[in-house]
């Protein structure tokens, strides 16, 4: 005998497929206009400054050019290396600042003489972008002025020369005639390179060979060399870069994550489970949650003079001191604790456990959900902010990321794809803590007693 199963027919509502359809098709259209500012940070931090000004907007970022050159100075009797050094910056630098605009991601320059190689030399984009203000400020050039210069690309370290000597040097064949490699026509970067040795006779040796080719790991440059162009741009004597300022950031965060789990969870442990009166314990939690009350802009004097009165002006510990406990985080703990078994707690206590050992060998480990919300919760506010570490930091070796983007985005020579390189950057450890904390982050809230 078959016994035939009957599917049950579920109810539905009428509009029901609609009400879905509308829902998801507006969740998905949100994400996407939500992520098309990230996508065009991301995109003009591989751009130069004129892809990023192009007009209609250039989504894809095109593909940075190495210029090669060589120099042939067969038949002069100049032998010293400096010599040869000098022609070889200004047969990089100065064409260089004239089409700084374009996308060049890097300059090499190779010396030949009587079929020898006799030195080489190259200059990156972010050596250029580092030391164009000091090394060539304007476009008009002379020979003199780099004479002044070469000890700055020196001491900088903007370009490297390798010097080879007058007859130990390689074997070089000699190559084309310069208008036969450079006949791609004067529109190229290459033969804005020849017009100008050709036009300006400020570069002493002879083209013999001037190409160009694309670089693609030319489009990190931003990234690669962000923290040297920062540093070029810093206070003199201070050896402050972004790398520096990004590592203070992550200590501002992680000092004041840390306060707040450890005085927060013991204050809301202690409003829980250590404060027997009702009364009282309803006067703790009203007094904490009274804080949030009070806006930081009214803080901002008296925080201002307590750090001062402390002498921990211009330092990290200013930055963080207000950051130890805040109110929320004390609400948000003592809900929670008070979801845990009090059985178990009381167990404890029997067997002779101290309240503190109760906490850190019992509670905290059964509330890794809320200290992942209150990490969470404060690393957003203190990564992001920029008035209070503005008001406390007064030299730039304290600086956070939040100051130095805003440093590079007033300098009158900031570089669009270098402060969308930086904001990507500061990006990342938002990212990284959302996609590993998401999972707790939701068990967490739910059991705070917070209801939503």
């Amino acid at each position: 005998m078959k016994v035939e199963k009957m599917k049950q027919n579920r109810i539905r509502e009428t509009g029901e497929r609609t009400i879905k359809l509308v829902s998801y098709s507006l969740t998905i259209l949100f994400v996407l206009v939500s992520l098309i500012p990230l996508a065009w940070m991301v995109s003009s931090s591989l751009k130069d400054d004129k892809a990023i000004r192009a007009y209609p907007p250039q989504w894809l970022p095109s593909l940075p050019r190495s210029i090669q050159v060589t120099l042939d100075y067969t038949g002069m009797d100049e032998a010293a290396s400096e010599f040869y050094e000098k022609d070889a910056m200004k047969a990089m630098w100065y064409p260089w600042v004239l089409n700084k605009l374009e996308g060049i991601g890097e300059v090499k320059v190779r010396g030949i003489k009587d079929g020898r190689l006799i030195y080489s030399a190259r200059t990156t984009k972010p050596n250029f972008l580092a030391g164009q203000t000091r090394v060539v400020p304007t476009s008009i050039l002379s020979d003199r002025m780099m004479d002044s210069k070469l000890p700055i690309i020196r001491d900088k370290k903007l370009s490297s020369f390798q010097w080879y000597g007058l007859a130990r040097g390689p074997d070089e064949r000699p190559s084309p005639d310069a208008a036969a490699s450079a006949a791609v026509g004067e529109e190229t970067l290459s033969g804005r390179f020849l017009t100008f040795y050709a036009s300006k006779g400020l570069v002493q040796g002879k083209v013999a060979a001037i190409a160009e080719t694309p670089k693609l790991l030319s489009l990190f440059d931003s990234f690669l060399g962000l923290n040297k162009l920062t540093q070029s741009s810093s206070q003199e004597g201070s050896g402050s870069g972004f790398g520096r300022w990004f590592a203070n950031s992550v200590t501002v965060t992680l000092g004041s994550i840390a306060s707040q789990l450890f005085f927060g969870g013991l204050a809301g442990y202690a409003i829980s489970h250590l404060v027997h009166s009702r009364r009282l314990k309803t006067m703790l939690l009203m007094f904490f949650t009274a804080t949030l009350m009070i806006s930081d802009t009214s803080m901002m004097l008296p925080l201002y003079v307590t750090i001062n009165e402390l002498h921990l002006m211009d330092t990290l510990w200013g930055i963080i001191l207000p950051h130890t406990a805040w109110g929320i985080v004390v609400f948000l703990f003592k809900g929670f604790f008070d979801q845990l078994p009090k059985e178990l707690l009381q167990a404890a206590k029997v067997d002779g456990a101290a309240d503190f050992r109760i906490f850190y060998q019992i509670a905290a480990p059964m509330s890794i959900p809320i200290f992942t919300v209150v990490g969470v919760m404060t690393f957003l506010p203190v990564w992001n902010e920029f008035m209070w570490p503005l008001v406390v930091a007064k030299s730039q070796d304290n600086w956070t990321v939040t100051l130095a983007l805003n440093n590079i985005s007033l300098s009158k020579n900031a570089s669009q794809n270098l402060l969308m390189a930086g904001g990507v950057i500061s990006m990342i450890p938002l990212l990284l803590v959302f996609l590993t904390s998401q999972k707790y982050i939701e068990k967490g809230v739910s059991f705070t007693g917070v209801k939503g």
